[in-house]
């Protein structure tokens, strides 16, 4: 058997710590991202069930007073719905999106209050009652979902 070089001793064994280092790193991450997964896998599965959703089409996190997924689909009807899911106590609200403000319009009543540079829109509860949460570079718009006016502006 052929001795190795010093140089290739060195990078024979930064080789294996680099391997390993990265193994390390891809576990952490998927252990990281495994729970939220999962959580968005059960709220999904909820949905179909309580609200016979049939098809899917985003699944999305709320987290204003009390956290909330937010399941948004397609019944066998074609009716767009929502199904917001509590994160607390595991209650089940079913809104139907023909009742209230689009996405794009709660953006509109947000920009119109001073929203600028819009990242995301999120379905969440607040008090009970149904509303759009809008991100926005200078603060989060709550939107109410039925009336479309601004609930509440909460600065960043």
């Amino acid at each position: 058997m052929k001795k190795l070089t010093p140089v290739k001793q060195y990078l024979l064994g930064f080789s294996f710590v680099f391997i390993a280092l990265l193994i390390a790193t891809v576990v952490m991450f998927y252990s990281a991202i495994k729970p939220r997964k999962d959580a968005e896998r059960e709220a999904v599965s909820v949905a179909q069930n309580y609200a016979k959703l049939t098809k899917v089409t985003s699944v999305d996190v709320y987290n204003g007073s009390s956290a909330y997924y937010s399941v948004h689909g397609s019944d066998t009807k074609g009716k767009s719905k929502v199904v917001v899911i509590s994160k607390k106590n595991q209650k089940i609200y079913i809104f139907d999106l023909s009742s209230g403000i689009t996405q794009k319009q709660a953006k509109a009543s947000a920009k119109k209050e001073g929203a600028k540079t819009i990242s995301r829109v999120v379905f969440g509860l607040r008090d009970g009652k149904p509303i759009w949460e809008v991100k926005a570079e200078n603060g989060y718009y709550l939107i109410d979902f039925e009336t479309g006016e601004l609930v509440k502006r909460e600065g960043i």
